[in-house]
Parts: structure tokens; sequence; C-alpha cells
């Protein structure tokens, strides 16, 4: 981070996301960065007013920045930070807010020494191909091609560790109609979520942190295993008494969290009252809890098999190896996670696991006695202890009247023996894909808790 903020004039009551971007009104971007601000915030104890699209129009954008600013202490623009002609964030935010913008010798220093690393790789482009040799071009990176951004001058920046365009948070007086003035806010960030997220967690947030009136305690259980109405319905007394300490509900990557928020007072008896909460919870829902705290189900799978010692693996048929990527994703996996095969037909279940073609032809490939097969062949083939299999019919088309479309079979072999599952999901391919997947994680999850 680079320069710092007027504290003592400055508090952040609510706020307005501005996600900027043409590719995000046409459907060809999913925008994920309102959804990730939004949560941060609300830990944060700053409202979000709005949040809003616009292309990449400079009066569009002008109008929308003003717009928010009449409302909202802070407004937090997404993209438009990047060197090409339509990137005009920096140069309409700065035009709004009174300030110049100018070269920083520090954001162009980090911008060389990334050049120059960058410069080390070499490109081999294939330019003609013969029976007796090939013909081929190396493609470097000019120095005329590096671009160095202007920014605000004055303004708090911060570095971009995964991309050259640095985030910026400029402070200025906004005038109101009285004819008096108030303390307002423009945050600038870049639009990839894989360089704007790790931005604003590690630089951003501490500094609204110190801006925001408000101090929350956050925390968070996750359950796994049952649905969003269930879950409500069980604390649903809890929720409708509610003051504070509050709890918030909601369903992400297949599993139903509660958020448990106390907010404290500047002065006063700031006791932490969120254990009391979060102990009826799990009076009435605790075989479901998997986690008090922030990691995911794959995650708290991972740490248990690193602490038994234990391995697993997976073979999928109609996930088609989305269970083996989810567990993939977690940092260190390697040490537990021996991999997965992918088994879409019934030659390749027959070949590589070992599931007799007889019981591929009498009982199916979609079947209780075909993911049991699946997964001790599977437990054979690695020698992992815990060995997952999935199959089942993700639609549109195939199933049968006994086993219609979203028909799902998991099995999980460990040295206590075989556990199978059958599941029954609608929605697209997409949706049944996803919760077989997350479902042969959560069949993992309990075949480790009963080891």
């Amino acid at each position: 981070m680079i320069g710092s903020v007027e504290h003592n004039r400055m508090r952040i009551h609510s706020a307005e996301i501005l996600s900027v971007g043409t590719e995000l009104l046409l459907g060809e971007t999913l925008d994920t960065n309102g959804y990730f601000l939004a949560r941060q915030l609300a830990e944060l104890g700053i409202s979000t007013y709005r949040h809003i699209v616009v292309g990449d129009n400079a009066k569009r954008i002008e109008k929308a920045i003003a717009d928010a600013l009449e409302c909202n202490d802070l407004v937090i623009t997404t993209g438009g930070l990047g060197p090409t002609a339509d990137d005009l964030t920096y140069d309409v935010a700065a035009k709004v807010a009174g300030f110049r913008l100018v070269s920083d010798p520090v954001i162009n220093r980090r911008i060389d020494e990334r050049f120059a690393l960058r410069k080390k790789t070499r490109f081999v482009a294939c330019t003609s191909i013969s029976e007796d040799k090939q013909n081929v071009s190396v493609v470097g990176l000019a120095k005329s091609h590096v671009v160095y951004p202007l920014v605000p001058e004055g303004a708090t920046l911060f570095m971009n560790e995964n991309g050259t365009s640095p985030g910026a948070l400029m402070t200025f007086d906004w005038p109101l109609p009285t004819g008096e003035s108030r303390r307002k806010a423009i945050l600038l960030l870049p639009g990839p979520p894989g360089e704007m997220e790790p931005m604003f967690l590690r630089e951003v947030r501490p500094v609204l942190e110190k801006l925001s009136p408000e101090r929350l305690i956050n925390r968070y259980v996750h359950l796994t295993g049952i649905g969003e109405p269930d879950a409500e319905a069980a604390v649903r007394d809890l929720v409708d008494q509610q003051t504070n300490p509050t709890i918030a509900v909601y369903v992400r990557d297949g599993d139903v969290s509660f958020r448990i928020t106390q907010r404290l007072a500047e002065d006063g008896d700031n006791e932490d009252r969120t254990g009391t909460l979060i102990d009826l919870i799990k009076e009435r829902l605790g075989v479901y809890i998997y986690e008090i705290g922030t990691r995911s189900l794959t995650e708290v799978v991972c740490d248990k098999l690193l602490e038994s010692g234990a391995t697993c693996a997976f073979a999928e048929s109609c996930t088609g190896g989305l269970a083996a990527s989810l567990m993939a994703r977690v940092p260190g996996a390697s040490n537990v996670f021996k991999g997965g095969v992918v088994t879409y037909t019934n030659a390749m279940k027959a070949d590589v696991l070992g599931v007799p073609d007889q019981l591929l032809r009498e009982e199916g490939p979609v079947s209780e006695a075909c993911a049991r097969a699946m997964a001790e062949g599977l437990y054979r083939l690695t020698g992992a202890d815990y060995a997952v299999s999935v199959t089942g019919f993700a639609g549109p088309a195939g199933g049968t009247i006994k086993y219609p479309v979203g028909t799902v079979f998991i099995a999980c072999r460990s040295r206590l023996g075989t556990r199978v599952i059958e599941r029954h999901y609608t929605g697209s391919r997409t949706n049944i894909q996803d919760r077989s997947a997350y479902a042969s994680i959560d069949l993992l999850y309990r075949s480790i808790e009963s080891s």
C-alpha cells in the first residue's frame, strides 16, 4: 500500500458497488465481484445500498459514480483499470473526485520488475512444417509494449501482486445541496477476480476496517447433508427473536451456512455473546455441522485425512472428474489425495475398475451394485484408504422408469466396508453434476467420521 488515508474526517456507513465492463452487460463474463464485495462489506458493518453494472462508456460511468455518491459514503468500482482504450474508470473517477492523474515511480518500478521476470520467457511459434524440418520463430516481449498506469495523485494506492493495474482509494469533500460538504470516497479495484480478491483481502480490507464505525464479531457454522429449508426451520425461533447477535442463513457450494454476527458498541459492554447462539444451533443441528469456522468441506476432509495419515481417491462417471477437481483445489491436497479416474463408458468401468460385464448388463451402469463395484475396484487399484465412486443420470437425456434423470448412486469403500447412498436431484445437468460431486465429498466426510 502506498500513501495514507485521512481517518479523522471519514466514516463509511454505506456503499454502492459499480461493476464496469460491456462484457458483463453482454453476458460474456460472469460478475462475481459484486457477490464477493457485498459479503466483505457486510462483515465490515458497511451497508451495501445498491449494486449496478455499467458498460465501457465514459458518460455513463461518470453519471453512475455521481449518482452513487449522492446516497453513499463509498463507491467501489471494479474493472476498467487496464491499459487499453476502453479502460476508462481511472480517468472518469479522478474527474468526478477532482484528482489529477500522475505517474507513480513505485508502481512503475513494480511493473518493471514484473516485465523483467516475464522477459525471461520466450514463446516458440510454429510458422511452417515440412517433411524434413520445422521452421520456428521466437517471440519475445518488447520493452515498448510496457504501459505505465496513471494513478490519482494523493490517493492511497494498493499494489496488484497478480497484475499491473493498481487499486486506489480517493477521499474528498463532496458538495451537498445545502451548500455544505461531506467526506466521500471512491475505491477503484481491478476487474479480474484473481487480481481483485487478493488485493482486497490483503490491503484494502484493513483500511476499510479503520474507516467503518461498526465493530463486528462474525462467526460461521457450516452444515452438510441438510437442505436450507430444514436448517432454517430448526432455528426459526432464534431468527425471529434475534436482536444482537443476529443469524443469517445462506447456501453456497452445496452446503448450508449460518453467520452469527454481533455488533459491538464503541463504548459499553462488548462481551462476546455469539457462543450462546452457536451452542443452541449445535444442540439442534449438531449431526450436520462439519465446521465452526471458515474452512470449506473439502478443506475439513483434507485436514482430517492428514491428521489420520489416510488417503482418498475418486472414480466418477456422471460428474466427469468434478469431485476430484474439488479435492485438488485445496492447497496441500497432494498429501492425502491419490487421484481419480473418469470411467464414463461401460468399457472403462470394466477395463479400469474391473466392474463385471454381467453386472453392467443386468443391473446397469447407474445402480447401487455398479457404484459399489466401482468403489471396490478403485480401492484395489489405488490402495487408497477411502475410495469414492459416483454414477448417475445427469440428463437431460437418459434415465429409466426405475431410475429417472437425477438419480445418482455414490459409494465409499474403506477398511470398514462399502457404504452406498442413493440421491435424487432435479434441475439442469450442471446442477445435478454439482450436487452429486458435493454429495460425494459429504459421503467421504461421514465415512472418515465413522472410522
